[in-house]
């Protein structure tokens, strides 16, 4: 009997973990990190991942609040697409999502613009990314 309630109960944690990963109906893949200092005002995050197309990427901040200027995606068609922020940006939950229409895109970095401050706890971005259902038939159909 106790063997039956032991597999209930791992059954049960993993289906709970299960329920977290797919949260928003999507599995985030870590990409990427960096962290910023006071002593520069530009920073970047390079995709090295072997799959890389993706319908969504989320970048999820820490430490301090930061004042950023823009952020810079790089595509591996050679494009880009530039979100202007121009504010302070608080970690405090704070995400950014960002989507990319049809078949999603290949990314090659993320790059950063930000005002040099001194802070107590150095201010970090954690880059994650969504595929597409169906990744492998994507990356082998090229980009949009």
């Amino acid at each position: 009997m106790l063997g039956c309630r032991t597999a209930l109960l791992i059954a049960l944690v993993t289906l709970i973990s299960a329920t977290s990963l797919f949260a928003r109906g999507r599995v985030w893949n870590f990409l990427g990190y960096t962290k910023f200092d006071g002593n520069r005002d530009h920073s970047a995050i390079e995709i090295t991942s072997s799959d890389r197309v993706f319908r969504t990427i989320e970048l999820r901040f820490s430490g301090d609040a930061i004042f950023f200027e823009r952020f810079l995606i790089r595509f591996g068609n050679g494009t880009s697409q530039e979100l202007v922020v121009g504010g302070r940006i608080s970690p405090e939950g704070r995400e950014y999502v960002v989507e990319f229409p049809d078949n999603g895109r290949t990314l090659e970095s993320v790059e950063f613009w930000y005002f040099k401050e001194h802070w107590d706890h150095n201010p970090s971005v954690s880059l994650y990314g969504s595929r597409l259902p169906n990744a492998a038939s994507a990356s082998s159909a090229g980009e949009p």
